[in-house]
């Protein structure tokens, strides 16, 4: 069977698929396999960065669960769902049934009925460590690399990190060694939480670390 990549995310919840988009914009970014500028009709991965940002703030203000924002989530997800569909044809393209350059775009590989998926999760990464950046409501955060991983993802929170309701998405990005969070307001603690992501998937969280933003 030849190697394709999968373009359907219905199954996903709303924070995997925006950790699997997050994981395909990250992997793409200079990537060798598949050097910008993309040929019409693949859609620009700027673009794709920018339907994932819409996404991403479309979702936040769902989370009150007003009707009207969850529709409006609903069609910010739709919008990125289609551009995505829309770049895997220009992939397996490029690719050429070379599954080792799929695998390096951050979609999941179909795989043969009956065959073995040996991707172990990744475990938690250790070593988190947050400090403040050079200006304020900026926070570095650092973790130890996990082997194997393609990207990191960091969550933040206020209040309990026991509840799940108050985590969010953050950033993802392609090292855990200096992770930039920006924007955040003066003189309020934010938790923070890291996982290493591979194309098996996410891995588990790291033990969550707080800080008083400056």
């Amino acid at each position: 069977m030849q190697p394709k990549l999968i373009c359907h995310f219905a199954r996903l919840s709303e924070s995997d698929f925006q950790t699997k988009a997050g994981l395909i914009v990250a992997s793409l970014k200079a990537n060798p396999n598949f050097p910008e500028p993309w040929p019409v009709p693949a859609p620009h991965l700027a673009q794709i960065e920018a339907a994932l940002v819409v996404y991403r703030e479309a979702y936040r203000a769902s989370l009150m669960h007003d009707m009207v924002k969850i529709a409006e989530r609903n069609r910010a997800r739709d919008a990125l769902t289609a551009l995505l569909q829309r770049l895997v044809q220009y992939l397996e393209f490029v690719a050429a049934d070379d599954a080792p350059k799929l695998q390096s775009t951050g979609f999941d590989l179909r795989r043969e009925r009956g065959q073995a998926d040996f991707t172990e999760p990744l475990g938690a990464p250790e070593g988190l460590k947050l400090k403040h950046g050079a200006f304020g409501g900026q926070v570095d955060v650092h973790v130890n690399r996990v082997i194997g991983a393609g990207s990191y993802e960091a969550e933040i929170a206020q209040g309990d990190p026991t509840v799940a309701n108050h985590w969010h998405h953050a950033l993802t990005a392609t090292s855990g060694m200096h992770m930039l969070l920006r924007g955040l307001p003066a003189a309020q603690t934010f938790w923070v939480r890291v996982r290493a992501i591979n194309a098996g998937g996410p891995g588990l969280w790291s033990e969550p670390a707080s800080i008083m933003v400056l």
